[in-house]
C-alpha cells in the first residue's frame, strides 16, 4: 500500500475522514488483504478478554484462551458455569451447561467441541455466565459486531507474536478517526470485503476510487441495516483475493536442496551446501461464464496483476482460520499444537501458508468447448 501513502480512503458520516499512513520509503506492506483490514486482531472493546473483564463479576481476572487441544476456556476468578443463549454456538460450549474447574487459582471451563470456522456474528453467539454457589450473572458478549473469525475474536493488538507487526489497519484508522472502538472489517466467507459498525456513526463515501476499487467496492452499494448497526459489503471480490468455489483437487509438496557441487577423483563429489526449499504444488478449478461466477476474468484480468512471480502470497487451507498452518514435527519445547499464532490440524494441512509465487504463467484453456470452469496450476514457495 506504500503507493497510497497518506491518501484519504473515504469520509465518514459527512466529517471524518479516514487516510492512509505515511509511509516511509519501501514501507507499507500488508502481509495480505485481510492483514490490512484487521490484522488479525480485535480492539480492547471487543476482543473476549476485554468483554470478559468488563462484564465479570469477582475482580478482573477474567479471560478467553485457546488450549493445545484447540479448544476455547474461559477463565475466571470464582466457580461459574457457561450456558449457550444465542442461536449460534461459534465457541463450542454446546447446547449444555458447562462447568468450570479449579486449576491452580483459578476456574477454567472448557469448550466440548470444535470452535466454528469463518466469519462470527457475535450478536448471534452469546453466553450466560453464572456464579456456582452465587447470585452473580452477566452475558457475553455484549459488544457484538461480525468478526474475521474465532481466532481474530481472541486476539487482541500487542499479542507478541510474529503476526503482531507496526502498520495500522483500515479497522484501526477508521475507529481512530470516528473515535469508535467497535467498527469492523473483514473478509466475509464467500470472499468479499465487510465493514460492520453502529448505523449511528455514519455511512461512507469513497475518497479514493483506487483503494475502493481494490477493496472490491463499486460505491453503489447499500448498507444492509439490522436493527441498530449496518453491514456495508462490496459488490466485487477484492483484487488481492481469490476464493475458489470448489475443493483444491491436489495439494503436495516438493522440495529442492541447493547446493555447490564439485566432482572428486574417484567419480565421487563435494558440497557446499546452500539451502532446502519447499513448494506448495496446487491445483484447482476457476469457475467461469457459465458457472457460480466469472472468477475465470477475476483472476486473469485482476487477480494476477497482484501475483506476478517473487511476488508475496498467502495461502489459506481452510478459509476461515487464519491462523500459521504448523507441521507436528514442529511441536517441540515451548511450542504447543495449537494457539493464536499457529494450528497443526492435520499435520499443517490447515491454517495459513505464508509464501512466494514461483508460477509466472497460466494458460487458461477450458477442458471442454463449454466455458464452464478451468484447471489451474500454481507453486507457492514457503518462507
Amino acid at each position: 500500500m506504500n503507493t497510497y501513502s497518506g491518501v484519504e480512503i473515504f469520509v465518514r458520516d459527512s466529517s471524518f475522514a479516514v487516510s492512509m499512513p505515511t509511509f516511509t520509503s519501501n514501507a507499507g506492506v500488508y502481509e495480505d488483504l485481510l492483514f490490512f483490514l484487521n490484522g488479525r486482531k480485535s480492539s480492547g472493546a471487543v476482543y473476549a478478554t476485554g468483554q470478559l473483564i468488563t462484564s465479570g463479576f469477582g475482580g478482573l481476572s477474567w479471560s478467553m484462551r485457546i488450549n493445545s487441544a484447540d479448544r476455547i476456556e474461559i477463565v475466571g476468578p470464582v466457580e461459574f458455569e457457561v450456558t449457550l443463549t444465542g442461536s449460534t454456538d461459534a465457541l463450542g460450549f454446546s447446547s449444555s451447561t458447562i462447568g468450570s474447574t479449579l486449576v491452580g487459582s483459578s476456574y477454567v471451563s472448557t469448550a466440548p467441541l470444535d470452535w466454528s470456522r469463518g466469519l462470527v456474528d457475535l450478536s448471534d453467539s452469546t453466553y450466560r455466565i453464572d456464579e456456582v454457589g452465587g447470585a452473580n450473572t452477566f452475558t457475553f458478549p455484549l459488544i457484538t459486531p461480525d468478526i474475521q473469525d474465532v481466532t481474530t475474536f481472541i486476539r487482541a493488538s500487542g499479542e507478541n507474536d510474529a503476526d503482531d507487526f507496526s502498520l495500522s489497519t483500515l479497522q484501526e484508522l477508521d475507529n481512530s478517526a470516528r473515535s469508535s472502538n467497535d467498527i469492523t472489517w473483514a473478509i466475509n466467507d464467500t470472499g468479499f470485503v465487510q465493514c460492520h459498525y453502529r448505523t449511528a456513526l455514519g455511512d461512507i463515501v469513497w475518497s479514493s476510487t483506487e483503494i475502493r476499487d481494490l477493496l472490491g467496492f463499486s460505491g453503489n452499494e447499500a448498507p444492509v441495516i439490522d436493527g441498530t448497526v449496518s453491514r456495508l459489503t462490496a459488490t466485487y471480490q477484492s483484487d488481492s483475493i481469490l476464493l475458489p468455489t470448489r475443493p483444491i483437487q491436489s495439494n503436495h509438496l516438493r522440495v529442492e536442496n541447493v547446493s555447490q557441487r564439485r566432482r572428486k577423483i574417484g567419480g565421487g563429489y563435494s558440497s557446499n551446501f546452500v539451502g532446502s526449499y519447499i513448494t506448495s504444488v496446487l491445483s484447482f478449478d476457476l469457475d467461469a461464464a457459465l458457472d457460480t461466477r466469472d472468477d475465470y476474468r477475476h483472476f486473469s484480468n485482476r487477480f494476477a496483476a497482484m501475483i506476478s512471480a517473487g511476488e508475496r502470497i498467502n495461502y489459506y487451507q481452510d478459509f476461515g482460520d487464519s491462523r500459521r498452518a504448523l507441521r507436528t514435527d514442529q511441536i517441540r519445547g515451548s511450542q504447543s499444537a495449537y494457539d493464536l499464532l499457529y494450528t497443526s490440524e492435520e499435520n499443517g494441512e490447515r491454517g495459513r501458508l505464508r509464501g512466494s509465487l514461483i508460477t509466472d504463467q497460466f494458460n487458461l484453456v477450458y477442458p471442454t468447448r463449454l466455458h464452464r470452469r478451468v484447471p489451474v496450476s500454481m507453486e507457492i514457495e514457503h518462507l
